[in-house]
């Protein structure tokens, strides 16, 4: 019998190169012949290009995009098509469906409708909808997940891999005890008695940018208390303030992100959707504790006063206590940073992998 073929979809490949790669891997270690198709941008291990998400400078050539998703399924006839994260995933699900893939997985990372309201929510759970009709399977990274997708329709059932997430998580990659010997504090003149809080994510409303920002603003004008924004730059703060408080550090994209969470006292997560937080895990992993936003995909990692600090509402008046109390709340602090490691072990790649594997070998046997 020959070789089984996957194609896996991701709209964008440098967030394929963090979440699908480490799929693909496993699966070519495993006999499969797989490969990725991204909207932008290649993943690390290659793949083709093809324009297919649903974004406004593509809708222009959109019918060619889907045209040649159509040609790809008819020459490669994969046995199986993954499609990943909601807004992109249509086109090709239907575009495999109307070219006879008798497996398509539908790999949803988060429902995003939640953090949105309105017109824009009913859209995202419309979408949801079609993509889970036009998909055999799906998978999502998360019990909240699961129970969200199944709210949207009763006869939906929603698999989830392992523990959860989208392709666990490298403890090796992210133990705090690697960095022992950092400089990272020195070289940004954060002194060892200063609290040094992170936030990471994209600029946007959604991920709480704005909230962080004028929590300093407003609340934390302390010198000592220093937060480091790991995404965003200058130019994104001066979008929402009108100039850049002294106890704020813009990093931008970073590639030493593990250093920088082992030399962290807390993150700060004030997200308004999640599916299942990697920045969450990532800072249980570096031996960092959290503090976020009480919500779906938070809830399933962080329980409140064990292993990190969920906010009610977001209350910035809570994150501003809980920042200044890291200073004598230490023994607290660090039994909490002991659970964190615990709870992030269910979530290792070493665990999650073999599950995935036996899960598509179930599908397309």
């Amino acid at each position: 019998m020959p070789p089984q073929k996957i194609i896996h979809l991701h709209p964008n490949g440098n967030f394929a190169s963090k979440f699908v790669d480490p799929l693909i891997l496993a699966e070519r270690s495993s006999g499969y012949i797989s490969t990725i198709v991204t909207s932008v941008n290649l993943s690390g291990i290659s793949g083709k290009i093809i324009p297919y998400d649903l974004s406004l400078h593509n809708l222009p050539g959109i019918f060619i995009a889907f045209a040649k998703l159509c040609v790809l399924f008819v020459v490669q006839k994969p046995d199986l098509v993954v499609s990943h994260n909601t807004k992109s995933s249509m086109l090709p699900l239907f575009a495999a469906w109307l070219m006879g893939v008798k497996s398509r997985l539908y790999y949803n990372h988060g429902v995003p409708f939640i953090g949105y309201s309105g017109f824009l929510r009913q859209l995202l759970r419309l979408i949801e909808r079609i993509n889970c009709s036009l998909a055999t399977e799906v998978v999502t990274v998360s019990l909240d997940m699961k129970d969200l997708i199944h709210s949207l329709n009763p006869l939906i059932n929603a698999s989830v891999i392992g523990s959860g997430s989208a392709c666990g998580i490298d403890l090796k990659e992210w133990n705090a005890s690697l960095y022992s010997d950092s400089s990272f504090r020195k070289d940004w003149g954060i002194l060892e008695e200063d609290i040094l809080v992170v936030f990471i994510g994209r600029p946007e409303r959604r991920k709480g940018f704005e909230v962080v920002l004028k929590m300093w603003r407003d609340h934390i004008k302390d010198s000592s208390i220093k937060l480091v924004l790991c995404g965003p730059q200058q130019s994104d703060v001066l979008k929402v303030l009108t100039t850049l408080p002294p106890n704020i550090i813009c990093m931008g994209f970073i590639k030493n992100l593990p250093e920088v969470l082992s030399k962290a006292d807390c993150l700060v997560l004030p997200s308004l959707h999640e599916g299942l937080s990697y920045a969450v895990l990532e800072a249980m992993a570096g031996n960092c504790l959290v503090m976020a936003n009480d919500i779906s995909g938070v809830r399933n990692l962080v329980h409140n006063g064990q292993n990190g600090y969920l906010i009610k509402g977001n209350s910035v008046s809570d994150y501003v206590r809980l920042i200044f109390s890291l200073r004598t709340e230490t023994k607290e602090v660090s039994n909490m940073k002991l659970k964190g490691l615990e709870t992030v072990k269910l979530y290792s790649r070493e665990r999650f992998l073999p599950d995935y594997i036996s899960f598509i070998k179930s599908i397309i046997a």
